[in-house]
C-alpha cells in the first residue's frame, strides 16, 4: 500500500524512547516497502499502519542490538473516498468547461461543468493518476492521495502550452525533460553548475555540495545505522526535508538521479563523486509527492549528472 504511515514507539512497559517519546513516523514508498533507522536495541516497540482514518494491527518488535529486522505489516481498508477539483485556466484564471477528467485504472470519465468544478465518487484508497485533458489546452496528470471515506479537493490550472506549474506533477517533464534552468540559479533550494564548479576545489563529497543548499527544513545529521545487506552497524547519515524539527529518529528524503529513484538514498549521497554532479534541487514534501509521487512523501533530493 503506498503513502501509508508507519509509526514506531515505545510499548507502555519500555524503559527506553526515541527523541521526547513522540512515535517515529515514516512513510510507505510506491512499493508499499518502509525503512526505520536507528531503533533502539532489545527494546520493545509497537510498529503500526495508518492510512487516512483507518489503522492497522498493532505489532510489538524487538530488534537485536546491531541487527536487521523484517516485519510485514497489513491494513484492511475497504471505503472508497472522493475526488472532487476545479479546473481553470492559468493564463485568465477563468474556470474551464467541458474538461475531461479521468482516473487511471478505472472506467470512469466526467466533465466539468460550467464553473469549472468535478466530483468522481467511489475511488479507492490510495495513490491515483489523475488526467485532465481539453481540446484548448496541453493534456496533464496529478498524482493524487485518495482516503477512505474521506473528500478531497484539488485545483487544476490547464495552459495552452507545456508549463511547469509548482507543486502539481506536469506529462510534458517526463516526456520532453527539464530544458531551462535558467530562473532556478536564484533559488536557495537550488544548486547550478556554476555554484558546484566554484565549490569542487575544496570539496572532496557530494553532502558537501548538499550543505550549500540553502532550503527550508533540509537538516543533514550524521548517525548510526545497520548496512542493509550485512547487517553490520555502520555510520550513516540522516538527510531529512521537513519544517519540522524531529527526534533522535529518521525520515529520510528520497533520492533521485536524473529523475530515477534510488534504493538506499543515504548511501547514493555518500558514494556519489561530486565531480559528476551537475545540478542538486531540494524538494520540500509536499511538492515531492506531487512530482515523483508518494515515494517521495518525505522530501527529495533531485540530482542531475553531467
Amino acid at each position: 500500500m503506498p503513502g501509508a504511515l508507519v509509526t514506531l514507539e515505545p510499548v507502555a512497559t519500555s524503559r527506553f524512547g526515541i527523541g521526547t517519546g513522540r512515535p517515529t513516523e515514516v512513510n510507505t514508498d510506491d512499493s508499499g516497502y518502509f525503512r526505520i533507522c536507528n531503533v533502539p536495541a532489545e527494546s520493545e516497540m509497537n510498529l503500526q499502519p495508518h492510512f487516512g482514518r483507518s489503522s492497522g494491527r498493532t505489532v510489538v518488535i524487538s530488534v537485536g542490538a546491531g541487527l536487521g529486522e523484517i516485519q510485514d505489516l497489513e491494513m484492511l481498508v475497504s471505503a472508497e473516498g472522493t475526488l472532487s477539483g476545479y479546473v481553470e485556466d492559468f493564463a485568465s484564471g477563468e474556470p474551464v468547461l467541458g474538461a475531461s477528467i479521468t482516473v487511471a485504472g478505472t472506467q470512469g470519465l466526467v466533465l466539468t461543468d460550467q464553473e469549472g468544478r468535478f466530483i468522481i465518487d467511489d475511488l479507492p484508497p490510495g495513490r491515483h493518476l489523475v488526467t485532465t485533458d481539453h481540446i484548448a489546452f496541453e493534456q496533464r496528470t496529478d498524482s493524487v492521495t485518495i482516503f477512505s471515506e474521506e473528500v478531497v479537493d484539488i485545483e487544476v490550472r490547464l495552459a495552452v502550452d507545456a508549463l511547469e506549474i509548482d507543486g502539481l506533477v506536469v506529462t510534458a517533464r517526463t516526456r520532453f525533460g527539464r530544458t531551462s534552468f535558467l530562473n532556478d540559479a536564484k533559488r536557495a533550494d537550488f544548486i547550478s553548475r556554476e555554484e558546484i564548479d566554484a565549490l569542487l576545489p575544496r570539496t572532496t563529497a557530494t553532502v558537501d555540495l548538499l550543505r550549500n543548499v540553502q532550503a527550508p527544513g533540509l537538516r543533514i545529521r550524521e548517525i548510526s545505522t545497520v548496512d542493509p545487506v550485512t547487517g553490520v552497524p555502520r555510520p550513516g547519515l540522516c538527510i531529512e526535508v521537513s519544517r519540522r524539527s524531529g527526534g533522535q529518529g529518521c525520515a529520510p528524503a528520497a533520492v533521485f538521479i536524473n529523475d530515477v529513484p534510488v534504493p538506499y538514498p543515504e548511501q547514493a549521497i555518500i558514494d556519489m563523486d561530486p565531480n559528476f554532479i551537475d545540478r542538486i534541487e531540494v524538494l520540500n514534501p509536499v511538492d515531492a509527492s506531487f512530482r515523483f509521487g508518494t515515494i517521495a512523501g518525505n522530501g527529495a533530493i533531485v540530482i542531475y549528472t553531467r
